[in-house]
């Protein structure tokens, strides 16, 4: 669960039970309770920037109440934040999504990633905090909250937290460290990755221990580049390598401790290469803990062997070219580049949108890749309105003059210093299917187990179709899917008849559908707890008119937006993953229809690969692609080009006019060819050994139709030729084609390996019968012992 803090958040008090009980019997400061409404006035905001300033004196402990406040997880209803930055005169307008993971054997397995947002951090207006925090382990969500909490605490409480942040950050990270070893908290297994930002100022101090990531997008000309501000701690980077390894850690891959791969050779590249099957730290002579991290908050028998919460700190300070930076866990790193964040980003003006529109990707990704999807975590923060006025004024003893790269800080002491020369050029994402993927899509194959859609209970129109189709096509959340993927989501909506008054969905329930709406007119509302209230006892006169306790006293439903067919409104889209508790209800102003999408069947569509299983199924029963790997055939299916045929149109004239193979989507083909070239041995597709019956057959030539699902041309791929031959559409007529380039592409010239694969059948049965031969001319019984040998 993610905590966000911020002197404008939701009317209630940011103090902690205690604090509550204890208000009679003790004064407070009016800056240790001064939490604000949103709708406040001009009046009001001066008055609390006075309050700041009296605060600002105090003792850094008062602070500390601000972190109780907790928040679900979910967008934000008024979309944004803005918070301001009074001494460099700029705001910050932040967002943030935290995504549970779906995980088929465990269904109901708690979200381990947690965030927090402090918005002031401690009593300076100033100072601003953000941090992501995925936990891992048994008891990873645990370990999680506690590190979210206790750090901020530790930062705040540290000595040097006002003149040097640095020292401050890296003490926090240690002392965290220390305290969740005490704690009743079992993390002997379990434990979390940190990542944190404090704005002071126009600076930046960035604090990193794990493999999650923050980003800054720098405009360089007419782009928007990804600069890098942290850089993951895992057996990738050379120089944690070799740190974990002097520290007594084996560092192999899951293929070298099953024995698949000799453990004494290093057997991986770069991060980017990673197929699944990433390096892991092992302890010399178990096979634990296997962390794919070398730094982390915890995991106290991996600490044994080197994997440490010591941060990796950097400083960057923010100049005009900086338009918004992103904090997130690598549970959207792991198949999205930095770049790739980035220009989603500046894609939106609202934080809150490209937020939604990153975790979305980041778990169409997960699902396409492997069989489950990690919880993923993003906090997008603009950066607007700063200007050069105070670029070359020094802000901390920390501060650099207009950094053209981040700066690594290193802190006098540390246990691990970094030896990371900075490089901006940003991280690449994984683009292999996982080891588990491949099993599951190759289970599919062998089982026949895909995902069907479900039949439709009403048949769309072609203008309901057109309508459904522009409203996924204008959607963040379908904007990547194919056009098979297209086609079969359409098949899934369901039509949906309401009446005026009917709540579709309602606040606080577990919604299970994406909606479009087809006509009518819908209203979204959500119900808020009304407040009063009334002044605390014993405060300053300054104050008592602002600060005040507040009581519910009812609760007021909100309008807060209006669907309509014209607008191709949609909504639900978190619900297809995920089933958390729905933040808002939708009610019917009108009579109306709805188009309706499952979450079932949008993970269907996503998990079993849809638009490519029947494909590599096809492929699989093609004699020279039966052999290859489940992941080539899904290269190959994806080279796959399509071509569009009319009814008497020639496919084929002649030999030379073959691109390659063809596999009919739709429709059927009548093919000419000569008899003698027809069997030939590698082109089995045209005279199946099984069919004995043919259309035409003459002393010269035979004509043969093929169907939907059938193939022909696959001799091409060996670089053979079939002469005549002649191909010609029977009706309208789909077909794929395999291209020999696109082929040797993916999976190397075979015509060289297809005759040494004969040669080698020919020599081995040869060798069979000339032995054969020999033993039947040897009598058993003159065998002697010294005849026999051993291999």
């Amino acid at each position: 669960m993610g905590c966000i803090h911020s002197r404008a958040c939701i009317g209630q008090l940011c103090v902690t039970r205690d604090a509550e009980v204890k208000q009679s019997e003790t004064v407070k400061t009016a800056a240790e309770i001064a939490v604000f409404s949103p709708a406040q006035s001009d009046d009001e905001g001066e008055i609390r920037d006075q309050v700041n300033q009296l605060g600002s004196t105090k003792d850094n402990e008062v602070g500390i109440t601000r972190l109780s406040r907790v928040s679900a997880q979910f967008l934000p209803h008024d979309s944004s934040r803005t918070v301001k930055v009074p001494s460099e005169s700029y705001e910050l307008c932040y967002s943030f999504l935290s995504q549970r993971g779906y995980y088929p054997d465990a269904l109901d397995k708690a979200n381990q990633d947690s965030f927090c947002i402090h918005s002031p951090f401690g009593m300076s207006p100033n100072d601003h905090f953000f941090g992501v925090f995925d936990g891992h382990g048994e008891f990873g969500a645990q370990c999680s909250q506690f590190v979210k909490q206790k750090l901020c605490e530790n930062l705040l409480r540290n000595s040097q937290f006002q003149t040097d942040a640095v020292e401050a950050c890296h003490s926090a990270f240690v002392m965290t460290n220390s305290q969740l070893h005490a704690d009743t908290i079992d993390d002997s297994m379990s434990g979390t990755t940190a990542i944190t930002v404090l704005v002071r100022g126009r600076m930046l101090y960035i604090a990193n221990s794990g493999d999650s990531r923050a980003v800054v997008g720098e405009k360089r000309g007419e782009d928007i580049v990804a600069v890098d501000l942290s850089t993951d701690h895992t057996p990738f980077r050379v120089d944690e390598l070799e740190r974990v390894k002097l520290c007594g850690a084996r560092v192999l891959t899951l293929d070298q401790i099953e024995g698949l791969k000799d453990p004494d050779v290093q057997c991986w590249g770069t991060e980017e290469d990673d197929d699944g099957d990433p390096p892991r730290i092992w302890v010399q002579n178990g096979m634990y803990p296997g962390t794919a991290f070398t730094r982390s908050i915890g995991d106290s028998i991996a600490e044994t062997i080197g994997v440490v919460a010591n941060p990796e700190i950097v400083v960057l300070e923010l100049a005009p070219n900086h338009p918004f930076f992103v904090i997130a866990s690598d549970g959207v790193f792991e198949f999205l580049s930095s770049q790739t964040v980035v220009d989603m980003v500046a894609k939106y003006k609202d934080p809150r949108d490209a937020c939604a529109a990153i975790v979305a990707e980041s778990y169409r990704l997960w699902l396409q890749y492997e069989t489950r999807t990690d919880d993923i975590t993003v906090i997008v923060v603009h950066v607007n309105g700063l200007n050069d006025a105070a670029l070359y004024r020094p802000t901390s003893s920390f501060a650099f003059t207009k950094p053209a790269l981040p700066q690594v800080v290193e802190v006098s002491g540390s246990e691990c210093p970094s030896h990371m020369r900075w490089n901006s050029r940003s991280h690449h994402a994984r683009h292999d299917i996982s080891r588990s993927r491949l099993r599951s899509i190759e289970s599919s194959l062998e089982n026949g187990q895909a995902w069907v859609p479900p039949s439709p209970a009403h048949r769309k129109t072609w203008e309901e179709e057109a309508r459904i189709g522009r409203a996924l096509n204008d959607h963040f959340l379908f904007r990547k899917l194919t056009d098979s993927q297209c086609h079969a989501l359409l098949d899934c909506m369901q039509r949906v008849e309401v009446q005026a008054g009917d709540v579709v969905v309602e606040q606080g329930g577990e919604g299970e559908c994406f909606y479009i709406v087809g006509n009518g007119e819908f209203e979204v509302f959500a119900t808020q707890a009304q407040l009063i209230s009334f002044p605390v006892s014993n405060m300053p006169s300054l104050t008592w008119s602002i600060l005040c306790q507040e009581e519910k006293i009812g609760e007021v439903p909100r309008v807060l937006q209006r669907y309509t067919a014209e607008k191709l409104s949609s909504f639900g889209e978190l619900a297809l993953m995920s089933n958390k508790p729905l933040q808002a209800s939708v009610r019917a102003v009108t009579n109306g229809t709805l188009w309706a999408l499952k979450r079932e069947d949008f993970r269907g569509i996503l998990m079993t690969e849809f638009s490519n299983l029947s494909l590599l199924k096809l492929l699989r029963s093609v004699d020279i692609l039966s052999r290859l790997p489940i992941l080539q055939l899904s290269h190959i299916a994806d080279s796959l080009s399509q071509l569009s045929f009319s009814d008497g149109q020639t496919i084929v004239d002649k030999s030379e006019d073959l691109l390659g193979m063809y596999i009919i989507q739709k429709g059927v083909v009548k093919i000419t060819c000569d008899v003698d070239s027809a069997k030939n041995v590698n082109a089995p597709s045209i005279i199946p050994p099984s069919d004995n019956h043919y259309d035409d057959i003459t002393n010269e030539s035979l004509s043969v139709e093929k169907t939907e699902g059938s193939y022909f041309g696959e001799w091409k791929l060996l670089g053979e030729d079939i002469s005549p031959f002649r191909v010609v559409a029977v009706g309208d007529v789909v077909c794929s084609v395999l291209t020999r380039e696109k082929f040797d592409a993916v999976v190397g010239p075979l015509a060289r390996s297809s005759q040494d694969d004969q040669k080698s059948k020919d020599y081995s049965t040869s060798f069979f019968l000339e032995s054969n031969k020999k033993l039947d001319n040897l009598s058993i019984e003159k065998v002697q012992l010294v005849d026999l040998k051993i291999f």
